[in-house]
């Protein structure tokens, strides 16, 4: 990897802890938290594929899309065990 590919890589880094954090605020703004990612990812994912090529452009769209669909820190709504 070639040191031209180390700030796209540093920014969509920024950009998954930033996905990562949006479930931990306010329920009432979590849509538009989700679009705010999405309009800031897709510049992200563009410089990621010029800069480090068609694989790492794959792989940073898929991780994407998967951290914006299953969100891994949402708080469960019910509490009681099923019996």
């Amino acid at each position: 990897m070639t040191a031209a590919a180390y700030p796209p890589l540093a920014a969509a880094l920024i950009w998954l802890v930033l996905a990562l954090l949006v479930p931990l605020l306010a329920a009432h703004r979590h849509l538009v938290a989700t679009w705010a990612l999405v309009v800031l990812g897709v510049p992200v994912l563009g410089w990621l594929t010029l800069r480090g090529g068609p694989a790492a452009g794959i792989i940073g769209l898929a991780l994407g899309v998967l951290v914006l669909y299953w969100r891994p820190f949402t708080r469960r709504r019910d509490a009681t065990p099923a019996e």
